[in-house]
């Protein structure tokens, strides 16, 4: 749980890893995102990110078809 003090507003943070397939445009990033692109699935373990970003990502790439909720 994150308590943020300049609101007193309290939120749970959660991951969700989505798997797609691109057919047309681009990525745009959003309020919430600054950067936004699409990473060769090679290229991964190369990229910087938390820990525990990385085990949700590995999960899905392990190629299970189970969901994982950890």
């Amino acid at each position: 749980m994150i308590l943020y003090t300049s609101n007193g507003e309290a939120r749970q943070e959660f991951s969700a890893v989505l798997s797609a397939r691109a057919v047309d445009g681009r990525p745009i990033p959003s309020d919430e995102s600054r950067e936004v692109r699409r990473v060769p699935r090679d290229q991964v373990e190369t990229l910087s990110m938390d820990r525990s970003m990385r085990l949700r990502i590995g999960h899905y790439l392990a190629s299970t078809t189970l969901p994982h909720i950890g």
